[in-house]
């Protein structure tokens, strides 16, 4: 019994290294606000002849701040002071409270973002989203027509627009090739 509680906790201390390794995250920089997002401004980029820097969250035990590992050193950074943060394959992700979310586009009047949702292997191998914006406020609401709607009372013409356009909240992400960018993102302009 005993041999088998031993297995059972180096199984376990595995598994936590595991997980706190997936928690560093190789970035090419990160984003201290909107604007740099916008004019693509890193800051703590890869130096010659050093490592990518790498970036950890903390979102397993959540702290106010992100610890970046930038020219061998340790570098703490509170979370209200990045706006985002992009990864070496180009994903950039904005950094809200103890989430990260992945940004779908560059508009500053309307930021579209996913969030993968933690599933149980019963659920499937494909990954879930839950979907999400920002309007000018930079507050980050749950992508649905109503939110949008209350997010742009100004916009006299969007509710409308919006009702004649979209039937779902699911096709509020819907993509405009012609356009370039996502349709609702050519409503809101």
């Amino acid at each position: 019994m005993q041999y088998c509680s031993r297995i059972f906790y180096m199984i376990c201390l595995l598994m936590c290294i595991n997980v706190a390794a997936d928690a560093q995250k190789k970035i090419t920089g990160i984003y201290r606000s909107m604007d740099d997002y916008l004019a693509n401004e890193l800051s703590y980029t890869k130096d010659n002849g050093n490592k990518a820097p790498r970036i950890h969250l903390h979102t397993l035990a959540p702290k106010s701040y992100v610890t970046l590992q930038h020219n061998g050193r340790n570098i703490h950074i509170n979370k209200n002071e990045i706006f985002a943060y992009q990864l070496a394959n180009g994903d950039v992700y904005r950094v809200e409270g103890n989430h990260s979310y992945q940004i779908l586009n560059k508009n500053p009047q309307l930021l579209l973002y996913k969030r993968k949702i933690p599933a149980s292997p019963k659920a499937g191998p494909e990954d879930q989203y839950k979907m999400y914006f920002s309007a000018p406020n930079g507050k980050i609401q749950t992508l649905t027509a109503w939110n949008v709607k209350q997010a742009f009372p100004a916009h006299e013409t969007l509710a409308d627009q919006m009702d004649a356009q979209f039937k779902r909240d699911a096709e509020l992400l819907t993509y405009d090739r012609f356009r370039g960018m996502y349709k609702l993102e050519w409503l809101v302009k």
